[in-house]
């Protein structure tokens, strides 16, 4: 990993902004066209650091979610769904017809 950031001439604790930039200002550097080994290095490089996991302090980074369940609500609520549910067949037949 350090590789591709020496070859972007770039520090480890680079933001992809900055990385971004690096780039670009390689590839005016070393155009496809004239320098075909270094152009694939070069892209090669800014690839895997664009799609690198991103740090673990990464303010923006998605965390997921860890839902708590309150089990005392989740059995008041149960007992409610039941009731509004609980009805006879002969409610049924009265209902339906």
């Amino acid at each position: 990993m350090q590789d591709h950031y020496d070859r972007l001439g770039l520090s480890p604790g680079a933001t992809p902004t900055e990385i971004k930039a690096a780039y670009h200002a390689k590839l005016k550097q070393f155009p496809a066209h004239t320098h075909p080994q270094e152009f694939k290095a070069i892209r090669a490089a800014y690839e895997a650091l664009r799609k690198a996991p991103r740090a673990e302090n990464d303010f923006f980074a998605e965390v997921p979610a860890q839902p708590e369940l309150d089990q005392a609500l989740l059995d008041q609520l149960q007992q409610r769904a039941i009731a509004a549910v609980d009805v006879t067949f002969e409610d049924l037949i009265r209902l339906t017809f």
